[in-house]
């Protein structure tokens, strides 16, 4: 091949024809192989970026419990309220938190209770997969724990006046006005002792409730009486306006005589009047009738009634006569799961509850 020598300066280039061609046509050799380097860093940035997206995605995925776009679900929301709130919440016998609560559990048969003290709320329900469900608790207060109190009986002991000595069965046992409970049923002395005075009552108890004894050491003798209320809800007992005191209290002391009464309870619409004549030293007993009002339940696409533990029928149910006061109402479908609510049913308006099992 030919050769061509050149002369720049003091420098002496050799250069062989060909190169010399690439020269004058300005492409100078080592830029071909930088264009391709640049290229694969180019496809290799490229790459790196859809991997580093790609696990982004998949981390935000995992972290938020969302359904993968196309996968079928396998998990719902439960949303568990209480009233009053703060409860704690246990599903399958492992603690959650208090309510309110909104947690996702998988399909399926589930045990929930709602609280710990021997009050707590306890039910199985079911997850549909996808469809999320709501649980509202209404919370009783906390049971009287068990005693022997349901086989022994007891005294409230009241005088007038009030401070004096008492003794029941010649055992001193304190000043009125005074609980004596863990007696055996059957007959016992109750004295009081006033200065060099004592009165003496014989009286007989049973078990389980304790009996009310008013005794009087005045020379004009017993001036009042005892009043029990039995109603079908809580009431409050008023006389001429005036407050006295409510059904939640075993036994009134009122002054011996004729009284008017009125016994209501605004929540649920009840409200009746009675004439009550309390005798001196005596128990007057009021009993309440039950009140009715109606309940009408619909649902989409339809379900199955049960109230208080009792089936009803399916949807719809119109004007069902039930007592007044609150009402556990669950409703079933075979495919969307239960619903459940605490209805309160009431004297003068009809209540009536809607629920859309698709929600």
């Amino acid at each position: 091949m030919p050769r061509v020598v050149e002369f720049s300066g003091d420098s002496l280039s050799t250069f062989t024809s060909e190169q010399k061609l690439a020269s004058r046509r300005g492409a100078p050799e080592a830029a071909v192989p930088a264009r391709a380097r640049l290229g694969v860093r180019s496809l290799v940035a490229f790459l790196l970026s859809l991997v580093l997206a790609q696990a982004w995605l998949i981390g935000w995925w995992w972290a938020s419990g969302a359904t993968w776009p196309g996968a079928r679900a396998t998990t719902a929301a439960l949303v568990v309220t209480s009233e009053p709130p703060g409860a704690e919440v246990t599903i399958d016998g492992t603690a959650r938190g208090t309510t309110p609560l909104t947690i996702q559990l998988d399909g399926g048969r589930h045990e929930l209770t709602v609280g710990t003290d021997p009050a707590a709320w306890s039910r199985a329900f079911d997850i549909q997969p996808g469809v999320p469900s709501s649980i509202h608790v209404v919370r009783a207060p906390p049971a009287p724990a068990a005693s022997d109190a349901a086989n022994t009986g007891g005294l409230e002991i009241t005088t007038e006046p009030a401070g004096l000595a008492v003794a029941v069965d010649g055992q001193p046992r304190g000043v009125s006005p005074i609980s004596v409970t863990g007696l055996e049923p059957g007959l016992h002395e109750v004295a009081v002792t006033r200065g060099p005075a004592v009165v003496r009552r014989t009286v007989s108890i049973g078990a389980g409730t304790p009996t009310a004894v008013l005794i009087s050491t005045a020379s004009s003798g017993i001036s009042s009486g005892w009043l029990t209320v039995t109603a079908p809800v809580p009431v409050r007992i008023l006389e001429n306006g005036t407050l006295i005191g409510s059904s939640d209290t075993p036994r009134l002391l009122v002054p011996v005589g004729r009284h008017d009464l009125e016994f209501s309870n605004d929540t649920f619409g009840y409200r009746v009047t009675r004439t009550v004549q309390v005798a001196a030293g005596q128990t007057a007993t009021v009993a309440l009738e039950p009140a009715t009002g109606t309940l009408s339940v619909n649902a989409q696409p339809w379900g199955e009634v049960w109230i208080d533990g009792t089936r009803i029928g399916e949807t719809p149910i119109g004007n069902l006569p039930l007592a007044i006061g609150n009402h556990e109402l669950v409703v079933r479908h075979p495919q969307l799961g239960e619903r459940r609510r605490t209805v309160a049913v009431s004297v003068n308006t009809p209540a009536r509850v809607g629920i859309d099992m698709r929600q």
